[in-house]
């Protein structure tokens, strides 16, 4: 099945037509005029002039993203899972270059119908980026790190929080970011050198880019996206020249919004709307790691999209062992006594690593030694014992405590309505005008006097985004 792919160049959304023969690209191209870093500076100018008649930039005490220090609502639908696969798994996934010279994954929805095309782009900042062939996209892939699946998250939980994330903007800074990742913690690392990972890792989920093709499925209609980007990011930077004539970066702001693919993925009146609990643990401990446990970074970007509360399937150890270090290599490993036992040695090591992130792996069926914490030499066998046993994984306590407290907080018997003072003074404490408090609600200045006053109380709908904005809880009131 090929995709068509033609512009509109007075919207978003583009048109796409499914063709049977051929995946026929016809993706309008923006040719590289000059140089892509003077591009980006250009950019960020435009961005930052353009961001200062805006409203007043946020204070934040501390990682508003977890208001709870713990966990957030994200954003986990089959579209950003395989972007995530993108970043994580890189050339594990089955890329195939095309006849009309484009390179792409093709992922598969579960009932068998649906089809989305990814692709990877060196120049994520311009309007219609352009989608590499292949010898250009190995090599963004191979360059592609692990820890940009924590920044994905991130985008994720941000763009969750939007009441139309198809046309609003998310805003963090520096200061959020390294809170976020845990890169605050590092003290071996100066500021310049923190904020230069970060930008480098900020970019990187928006090099990833999509083509959606899904047929009607019971009562949702058949629609197509070839808006391509996921994620629109563009990020501004602050630099100051030290003694020695240096630049230093010393502050960074991302501005992003989501692409034309939360219409049908991010919408709770249409489609596929999904989404699922985050835990700060999660994200902290992907960052971390980095390319350092590539296998434990992969299972943390499955486990994260694939496992629900509702439904929670028992995994083989070969499928575990696919997802950590991909099918080519547990399949040669069946031939290669040394890669078998270094396998199973970073098996071992993974499922602590995943483990420290909260997440719980209860052995289904297998020997007891899989799960034994003392140091034994494996027996004969081992390697059909790993790729045989059955595992199930299980959300950690901080998302299945939130999914209890969210129930039970916005349960209609339960909700208790804030008083008017309770968000002025949360609003006051940040530091936020009203008119700033109103943008981010993406409400009226009116609306807030209303709120604040008590003639209007904060409806079941707003409360939730009221809450996490504010770092409010209801059971405080």
């Amino acid at each position: 099945m090929g995709i068509t792919i033609s512009h509109n160049p007075n919207s978003r959304e583009t048109n796409v037509a499914i063709d049977e023969e051929s995946l026929e690209h016809s993706n309008t191209q923006l040719k590289k005029q000059i140089p892509l870093q003077d591009r980006v500076n250009k950019s960020e100018q435009n961005l930052e002039l353009n961001y200062q008649d805006s409203a007043k930039p946020r204070q934040f005490k501390k990682a508003s993203l977890f208001p709870d220090s713990k966990t957030n609502v994200a954003a986990l639908s089959l579209v950003l899972y395989g972007v995530a696969e993108v970043l994580s798994q890189k050339m594990n996934l089955s890329w195939k270059s095309q006849v009309n010279n484009t390179f792409s994954y093709e992922k598969e929805a579960e009932t068998g119908k649906g089809k989305i095309f990814y692709y990877v782009t060196d120049n994520p900042e311009t309007p219609q980026p352009e989608t590499l062939a292949e010898e250009a996209a190995l090599v963004v892939i191979d360059e592609f790190d692990p820890r940009a699946c924590a920044i994905h998250l991130i985008y994720c939980a941000l763009v969750a929080s939007l009441d139309k994330p198809w046309s609003g903007n998310f805003v963090i800074d520096d200061k959020q970011l390294l809170e976020y990742t845990g890169l605050v913690k590092r003290r071996d690392l100066c500021k310049h050198e923190k904020l230069s990972i970060l930008y480098s890792l900020l970019r990187q989920p928006a090099q990833v880019l999509a083509c959606i093709a899904w047929p009607k499925q019971e009562k949702a209609g058949a629609f197509t996206v070839a808006d391509l980007k996921i994620w629109d990011i563009s990020i501004i930077r602050d630099f100051e020249t030290d003694k020695a004539g240096n630049n230093k970066l010393v502050g960074l702001k991302v501005i992003g919004q989501a692409g034309v693919w939360t219409k049908y993925f991010l919408n709770k009146s249409k489609y596929h709307y999904y989404t699922g609990i985050i835990t700060k643990k999660t994200v902290q401990k992907l960052f971390s790691i980095g390319k350092q446990n590539a296998g434990a970074a992969r299972m943390l970007v499955w486990l994260t999209f694939q496992i629900k509360p509702e439904l929670q399937d028992c995994v083989m150890g070969k499928t575990l062992m696919e997802i950590a270090y991909g099918a080519e290599k547990v399949s040669t490993a069946e031939q290669d006594r040394q890669l078998r036992r270094q396998m199973a040695d970073d098996l071992e090591t993974d499922l602590k690593v995943v483990k420290e992130a909260g997440w719980q792996a209860e052995l289904e069926t297998g020997p007891a030694w899989l799960t034994s914490s003392k140091t034994a030499k494996r027996p004969i066998g081992y390697w059909n014992q790993i790729l045989n046993s059955r595992w199930r994984f299980h959300l950690p306590a901080e998302a299945q405590e939130r999914l209890t407290v969210d129930s039970n907080q916005l349960s209609a018997n339960n909700i208790q309505p804030l008083s008017g003072n309770v968000i002025r003074e949360a609003r006051k404490a940040k530091g936020w005008s009203r008119a700033f408090f109103a943008t981010t609600m993406e409400k009226s200045v009116s609306w807030v006097d209303a709120v604040e006053t008590g003639t209007r109380q904060v409806s079941q709908k707003d409360l939730p985004k009221l809450l996490n904005t504010l770092e409010l809880h209801l059971n405080r009131y």
